[in-house]
């Protein structure tokens, strides 16, 4: 590696579906623009030494270079306070996304809504240094996997989403307008009223891309109509959404398609967003000094 060996910052964001592990450059206190390598570990299992090992392999970093080591999420508390002579700074998981969430985002307050596995809402405001998990939802990619899977017997979410934009969630959803025979309120009469609320009555399986759509579509409005409502009620004008659930073309269509029916807040969706938390649990560890 080019970079000075005494000179690297890492953080993990241990996961259940996937650990990510990011390495920059630079004294502490330094801006942490491009990472110098970023490794993602596929169904690692729970936080411990041996992931962590396996982290560090991936990203090409030997345990000497690192000056200081972030973890944060999954049970990254239960893990020693050291390791191979390098101390482990502990994150609160609410901090690494909202401090993480900001810095990607370019804004200094919001809701930061981290689409991982699960969804977690975080109320950030940098200035307050307030981080705190105020909503969430159980929907997120490991519900696109698990019904992917159950359904149309693929896991692989970018396959599924890939498949998904070339379908129409009409093919299995039904419409306000099918529905009320109109709009209601601000809501179109194309709006989703029912969620796969054509399946039932089908007389044929419907296309697998139809599907596909339909699926993402659920829990991209899930995730949006949840961020909206809690945004506003902490008078967040902001949501930053990051995970790599939120990276997912078809989720990002969704997310603006809702963002744009509702007028406010605004959606951020940072690229790289996939390596935010993990970018948070440095910036906390900084702050401490």
């Amino acid at each position: 590696m080019s970079a000075d060996a005494s000179r690297l910052r890492v953080g993990l964001d241990f996961g259940l579906t996937t650990t990510d592990a990011v390495a920059w450059p630079g004294p502490a206190g330094a801006p942490l623009g491009d990472p110098l390598a970023h490794a993602t570990l596929q169904r690692p299992g729970p936080a411990d030494t041996g992931v962590l090992a396996r982290a560090l392999r991936e990203l090409g970093v030997e345990p000497p270079a690192v000056a200081r080591l972030a973890v944060t999420g999954g049970r990254s508390r239960t893990l020693p306070d050291a390791w191979s002579g390098v101390p482990l700074a502990k994150v609160a998981e609410p901090e690494a996304i909202g401090r993480g969430g900001l810095a990607m985002g370019g804004v200094r307050r919001a809701l930061v809504v981290s689409c991982g596995t699960g969804t977690a809402m975080v109320m950030a405001d940098r200035d307050l240094g307030t981080y705190r998990h105020v909503s969430g939802t159980a929907v997120g990619g490991g519900t696109l996997v698990g019904l992917g899977q159950a359904l149309l017997g693929d896991r692989d979410a970018q396959a599924l989403a890939d498949l998904a934009a070339t379908g129409d969630a009409a093919g299995v959803d039904t419409t306000l307008g099918e529905v009320l025979g109109g709009g209601v309120g601000d809501l179109p009469p194309e709006a989703t009223a029912v969620n796969l609320g054509r399946l039932a009555d089908l007389s044929e399986a419907p296309a697998a891309a139809d599907l596909a759509a339909g699926l993402v579509t659920m829990i991209a409005q899930v995730i949006a109509l949840l961020a909206i409502n809690a945004a506003r009620a902490h008078d967040l004008s902001d949501v930053v959404a990051t995970g790599r659930l939120a990276q997912l073309a078809p989720v990002r269509a969704v997310f603006d398609a809702v963002a744009e029916l509702y007028r406010r807040p605004r959606f951020i969706v940072p690229a790289d967003g996939a390596r935010a938390t993990a970018m948070g649990a440095v910036l906390a560890v900084e702050k401490r000094g």
